[in-house]
């Protein structure tokens, strides 16, 4: 199994590689264009992805999916609870936790192009049916319907569940870190916790990262605001 980071101009998306190939996340408005080209790079041919998987829906992740599904055919799955989100193009009530935050939600929450996403999921789901080696745990406090993927190779990709460094991952990005939005702290404290309890070595985050299950641990167990 590979998991292929592509970075792009506000966030990561990720390309997992087992018996087939899926897409993770969808990147800022724009951003469909460097994402084929990093697949055809990886490579795969873009037609042969089986499913794009969104771990939220803010534009971040889900701006470039309209324009994907139009060029690929592809099938796009979302938590329930952020089906409206992409159906809509919006982002939904977002609540910023610092000044940074509020600076950053003026520049990125913006509407994007809406789709209506073809599979909707409320519960833990097997990747097996898209070969791929792992499972879907709802792991909801950055949005209600944030989810991540546990993958048999030991890592996992979380979306914004957490975040790497500060300024998008610019800075120190192996840093375990909060996302600038929280909907739910006790929620993604309790998300937090659930990963670590079921062990990824590896965390790749929406912004920054990776980050270590030991680092995160250790400095999020000292943090007031986490609770293992």
């Amino acid at each position: 199994m590979r998991v292929i980071r592509i970075p792009l101009r506000f966030s990561n998306a990720y390309l997992v590689i087992d018996q087939s190939a899926i897409l993770v996340d969808a990147g800022f408005t724009g951003d469909a264009d460097a994402i084929i080209q990093a697949i055809i790079v990886a490579g795969i041919s873009p037609y042969e992805i089986q499913l794009l998987i969104h771990t939220h829906g803010h534009i971040d992740h889900a701006g470039a999916t309209a324009e994907l599904q139009r060029r690929l055919a592809l099938r796009t799955l979302v938590h329930t609870a952020d089906a409206t989100m992409l159906a809509t193009g919006t982002n939904g009530m977002v609540k910023p936790r610092n000044l940074e935050a509020r600076v950053v939600a003026t520049l990125m929450v913006k509407p994007y192009e809406a789709v209506t996403p073809d599979i909707l999921i409320h519960s833990e789901t097997s990747l097996a049916p898209y070969g791929i080696n792992g499972t879907i745990l709802c792991t909801p406090g950055h949005t209600k319907g944030s989810i991540s993927l546990v993958l048999g190779n030991g890592d996992a990709i979380v979306g914004d569940v957490m975040m790497g460094g500060w300024l998008g991952g610019a800075i120190r990005p192996t840093t375990p870190n909060y996302h600038y939005f929280v909907d739910d702290w006790s929620a993604v404290n309790q998300s937090i916790t659930r990963l670590l309890s079921v062990a990824p070595q590896r965390w790749h985050v929406g912004h920054g990262g990776p980050l270590t299950r030991d680092r995160i641990a250790r400095q999020f167990a000292r943090s007031s605001d986490f609770r293992q």
